[in-house]
């Protein structure tokens, strides 16, 4: 049983439009490296798919919006972020709650567990008994045998639930899927479903169930420990999250994944890119598949170009798992139980998931299978005229923090230390969405950084990088772009590409990164970027 449970929290605001001058003085034009860099497709000649939604325009508009155009941050950091348990890790925008055993009377909080704790032996839960159901459940899957799934399930809603979960999961291309028992926690058993979306995930990933049952064992509360009751098929009455003692979701487990939240699911696959919504949305999805597909090849085609080689059984991601949700509540409980309090500043969330089998993690305590990326539809990239230009930067974005999930080989401390830099994993995300876009970069610095003091610091590291205030968090986020931008500026693309994959792999051994990178100390290159901070932007001293 793996039980450890990420959430990622990535925030920036949209950029501005380009064509549009700054205040003050030119800005310089970042030094090209020494080789040719990958030119992007201009957005205005990329043959897009047109928008059926009425509220959209019929065509791409050609004027562009005043300059400055503000749009709402992609993630504000989870609820609890700041400190604690509630924080955890905030890496690539990676807040961590690991959960992955129990203590009497309850769920404790233990480190993430590199391997699946055994179904067999004495603290099995039912042994052999609910083996044959899980495995029941898997035979079913493969044979796509809708009767033979649900027939484990009571009769009425839970049995009915079932059937479209069933029918749901029968639509996303599978390399592996399937069920198997685990523990009991608080009169629960837990179920893994144990999956590996094809040409997404590097590894099967977990998502946890916690099912109410009938067992051979008597008295008002049996225990799930003595397997079902034998000659009876209806043997699970209930299917959820795994709760708490309090009969609350315990926060952890992936649950519900949107097979679970949604009574039918629609599905589009594209190369490297398996993209969802509720059927009610398809409009909306069909809208933005193919441009999502463009950014999912944008983003990897750079890391096939200018990332380190793999090391051991770590590689980039090589697809992307998105779901596209307007409904508020439903985007803040897709794989977040009860759900999290809703932050208004959110727009879209990656959230890697650990390997079910973490026995490959080398010489860290962590093996990422793949990620699930969520963006909220309701935001200004998907409704505005420049929705292309707004889909295409939260795709390539919350992309860019998927592929290097992978690379981390640490869960961290529960102090939310111990992971990458956050002006690091949020400013590669930033780097890869306006790869390309260097005008448009510097007309961003110079419009979110207008009014905002600036200490010569990379952000973060004088302060929260998650900021409340949301104008200083948008101001982190382009700062962080920036840093990296500034670096591939005089040093090359593919410096950028390893210091960022050598601090997902040794976050610990930052300064040192950024010399190999920049052959300067920290101290050196953070003063350099600092001027150039400076003069892009007249108005900062």
């Amino acid at each position: 049983m793996n039980g450890a449970s990420f959430i990622q929290g990535d925030l920036v605001t949209y950029p501005p439009q380009s064509g549009v001058s700054g205040a003050g003085q030119p800005v310089p034009p970042y030094q090209q490296p020494p080789y040719q860099q990958q030119q992007q497709p201009p957005y205005q000649q990329a043959p897009y798919p047109q928008p059926p939604y009425q509220q959209f325009p019929p065509h791409f508009p050609q004027q562009q919006p005043q300059f400055p155009q503000q749009f709402p941050p992609y993630a504000a950091p989870q609820a609890g972020r700041r400190g604690g348990v509630g924080r955890g890790l905030a890496c690539a925008g990676v807040a961590l709650v690991v959960v992955a055993g129990v203590v009497a009377g309850g769920v404790g909080l233990l480190h993430a567990a590199r391997q699946r704790v055994p179904v067999r032996g004495p603290s099995a839960a039912g042994g052999g008994a609910w083996e044959k159901v899980t495995e029941g459940l898997t035979a079913a899957l493969a044979a796509k045998d809708e009767e033979a799934f649900v027939k484990p399930f009571a009769a009425g809603a839970t049995k009915e639930k079932q059937r479209l979960v069933f029918r749901n999961l029968v639509r996303i291309p599978w390399e592996t899927a399937r069920w198997e028992p685990g523990l009991t926690i608080d009169g629960q058993l837990t179920v893994d479903f144990v999956h590996q979306v094809k040409g997404v995930d590097n590894f099967p990933v977990t998502e946890q169930y916690g099912w109410k049952v009938l067992s051979a064992a008597s008295g008002p509360s049996p225990d799930p420990v003595a397997g079902p009751p034998p000659g009876i098929d209806e043997v699970v009455t209930e299917v959820g999250g795994v709760k708490d003692s309090q009969g609350k979701d315990a926060g952890f487990g992936y649950y519900p994944a949107p097979w679970d939240a949604y009574d039918e699911l629609a599905v589009r696959v594209r190369d490297h890119l398996v993209v969802m919504s509720d059927k009610g949305q398809a409009a909306e999805l069909d809208r933005d598949a193919d441009v999502l597909a463009r950014a999912a090849e944008d983003d990897l085609a750079a890391w096939r170009e200018y990332a380190p080689a793999p090391t051991g059984e770590r590689r980039g991601a090589s697809g992307f798992f998105v779901v596209l949700e307007k409904d508020r509540d439903v985007y803040n409980k897709l794989y977040r139980g009860d759900g999290k309090p809703d932050d208004s500043l959110e727009a879209g969330v990656n959230m890697p998931m650990p390997a079910a089998d973490g026995s490959k993690a080398g010489g860290g305590d962590l093996l990422v299978g793949g990620s699930r990326i969520v963006m909220d539809t309701t935001g200004s990239r998907f409704t505005g005229d420049q929705w292309r230009d707004g889909v295409t930067d939260i795709g390539r974005h919350e992309m860019a923090h998927a592929i290097v999930a992978p690379l981390l080989t640490t869960s961290g401390g529960f102090d939310g230390k111990g992971g990458p830099h956050d002006w690091v994993s949020e400013g590669f995300a930033e780097y890869m969405a306006l790869r390309g876009k260097d005008s448009l970069a510097r007309d961003e610095l110079d419009a979110y950084l207008r009014g905002i003091p600036f200490d010569g610091q990379l952000p973060g590291d004088s302060g929260e990088f998650y900021a409340d205030d949301a104008d200083r968090r948008t101001a982190n986020y382009t700062l962080a772009g920036d840093a990296l931008r500034f670096m591939a500026s005089k040093h090359g693309d593919a410096k950028v590409f390893a210091f960022v994959a050598a601090q997902y792999g040794q976050p610990g051994e930052y300064e040192q990164q950024v010399t190999a990178a920049t052959g300067q100390p920290l101290g050196q290159f953070r003063a350099a970027w600092a001027a150039h901070v400076r003069a892009a932007v007249p108005a900062r001293r």
